[in-house]
Protein backbone atom coordinates (compact mmCIF):
# COMPACT_ATOMS: atom_id res chain seq x y z
CA UNK A 1 0.00 0.00 0.00
CA UNK A 2 1.20 3.37 -0.57
CA UNK A 3 1.18 6.46 1.30
CA UNK A 4 -1.98 8.44 0.59
CA UNK A 5 -1.00 11.96 -0.33
CA UNK A 6 -3.97 13.10 2.09
CA UNK A 7 -1.45 11.91 4.78
CA UNK A 8 0.24 14.77 4.37
CA UNK A 9 -1.45 17.41 6.36
CA UNK A 10 -0.79 14.60 9.31
CA UNK A 11 2.96 15.12 8.66
CA UNK A 12 3.12 18.82 8.29
CA UNK A 13 0.96 19.09 12.13
CA UNK A 14 3.43 16.57 13.33
CA UNK A 15 7.02 18.13 12.13
CA UNK A 16 5.58 21.78 13.48
CA UNK A 17 4.62 19.97 16.96
CA UNK A 18 8.11 18.54 17.06
CA UNK A 19 9.91 21.96 15.96
CA UNK A 20 7.86 23.46 18.37
CA UNK A 21 8.37 21.31 21.34
CA UNK A 22 12.09 20.18 20.31
CA UNK A 23 13.53 23.64 18.72
CA UNK A 24 17.25 22.56 18.18
CA UNK A 25 17.47 20.04 20.34
CA UNK A 26 16.47 16.83 18.02
CA UNK A 27 16.59 16.38 14.27
CA UNK A 28 13.54 14.88 12.82
CA UNK A 29 13.13 13.38 9.38
CA UNK A 30 11.55 11.57 7.51
CA UNK A 31 8.39 11.06 8.82
CA UNK A 32 6.56 8.46 6.70
CA UNK A 33 2.53 8.01 7.69
CA UNK A 34 1.39 4.91 6.62
CA UNK A 35 -2.16 3.75 6.28
CA UNK A 36 -3.59 0.70 7.29
CA UNK A 37 -6.81 -1.24 7.86
CA UNK A 38 -7.66 -2.84 10.99
CA UNK A 39 -8.96 -6.77 11.58
CA UNK A 40 -12.22 -4.94 11.19
CA UNK A 41 -11.53 -3.30 8.17
CA UNK A 42 -11.52 0.31 9.69
CA UNK A 43 -8.63 2.58 8.28
CA UNK A 44 -6.18 3.87 10.61
CA UNK A 45 -2.50 5.34 10.64
CA UNK A 46 0.70 3.98 11.57
CA UNK A 47 3.54 7.04 12.05
CA UNK A 48 7.26 6.36 11.75
CA UNK A 49 9.15 8.95 13.35
CA UNK A 50 13.12 9.06 12.39
CA UNK A 51 15.37 11.24 14.92
CA UNK A 52 18.61 12.26 15.40
CA UNK A 53 19.84 13.26 18.84
CA UNK A 54 19.69 12.02 22.47
CA UNK A 55 16.96 9.65 23.04
CA UNK A 56 16.45 10.72 26.45
CA UNK A 57 14.98 14.32 25.56
CA UNK A 58 12.00 12.37 24.10
CA UNK A 59 9.66 12.78 26.82
CA UNK A 60 7.63 9.36 26.47
CA UNK A 61 4.79 12.23 28.33
CA UNK A 62 4.73 14.64 25.68
CA UNK A 63 5.08 11.63 23.20
CA UNK A 64 2.39 10.09 23.97
CA UNK A 65 0.14 12.95 24.39
CA UNK A 66 1.11 13.39 20.28
CA UNK A 67 -2.12 11.38 19.77
CA UNK A 68 -4.20 13.94 21.20
CA UNK A 69 -3.52 16.65 18.65
CA UNK A 70 -2.81 14.42 15.83
CA UNK A 71 -6.58 12.59 16.23
CA UNK A 72 -8.62 15.16 14.77
CA UNK A 73 -6.74 16.08 11.98
CA UNK A 74 -6.92 11.69 11.13
CA UNK A 75 -10.80 11.46 11.54
CA UNK A 76 -11.40 14.62 9.17
CA UNK A 77 -8.84 12.81 6.84
CA UNK A 78 -11.25 9.72 6.99
CA UNK A 79 -8.70 7.24 9.50
CA UNK A 80 -10.77 5.88 12.66
CA UNK A 81 -7.37 6.82 14.40
CA UNK A 82 -3.87 7.19 14.89
CA UNK A 83 -2.50 3.59 16.38
CA UNK A 84 1.49 3.51 15.95
CA UNK A 85 3.95 6.21 16.28
CA UNK A 86 7.92 4.51 16.33
CA UNK A 87 10.22 6.42 16.84
CA UNK A 88 13.53 5.23 15.04
CA UNK A 89 17.13 6.86 15.77
CA UNK A 90 18.64 7.83 12.19
CA UNK A 91 21.12 4.91 12.63
CA UNK A 92 18.68 2.26 13.01
CA UNK A 93 16.89 4.08 9.66
CA UNK A 94 18.50 2.43 6.93
CA UNK A 95 17.25 -0.67 7.69
CA UNK A 96 13.63 0.12 8.64
CA UNK A 97 13.32 2.07 5.60
CA UNK A 98 14.14 -1.50 2.94
CA UNK A 99 11.86 -2.74 5.16
CA UNK A 100 9.32 -0.50 4.10
CA UNK A 101 10.09 -0.76 0.23
CA UNK A 102 9.60 -4.26 0.19
CA UNK A 103 6.19 -3.86 1.92
CA UNK A 104 5.42 -1.26 -0.83
CA UNK A 105 5.43 1.87 1.82
CA UNK A 106 8.29 3.55 0.50
CA UNK A 107 9.20 3.77 -2.99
Amino acid sequence: MMVDESTDKIKIKLQELLDERFGDELEFGPIVVRPRYDHDGDHYLDIYIVFHGDQKKLDPRWTLRLYTHLAPIAEELGYSSVVGQSWIEKSEWPEVEEHLKMENVLP
